[in-house]
């Protein structure tokens, strides 16, 4: 199955964004889950304003352990992370 996980950031935490991007990239090249795409979101301004993480899982509860584990979420990075399942019905995989 596909999972999303969309990450909003919270702009107070700019400085720990900054600390932990390494870090951050890392964990999500590491292997441990199988992405398919990844990225920032951009705001109007061009502004980066959270994260989204598409990967293909055996359960969202493994996405859920994966994102725990992101230095991202540890730091508080986000303000708010949601993950669903996602069924694309247009493009490549649809």
């Amino acid at each position: 199955m596909l999972a999303v996980r969309v990450a909003i950031s919270n702009p107070e935490k700019a400085a720990a964004r900054a600390a932990y991007l390494e870090d951050h990239k890392r964990h999500l090249r590491s292997g441990r889950l199988c992405i398919v795409q990844s990225g920032p979101i951009l705001d109007e301004a061009g502004k980066g304003s959270g994260g989204v993480v598409v990967a293909d899982v055996v359960s969202l509860e493994e996405m859920r352990r994966f994102s725990a584990e992101d230095p991202f979420v540890l730091h508080e990075v986000y303000s708010s992370i949601s993950i669903y399942e996602w069924r694309p019905t247009i493009g490549a995989r649809g």
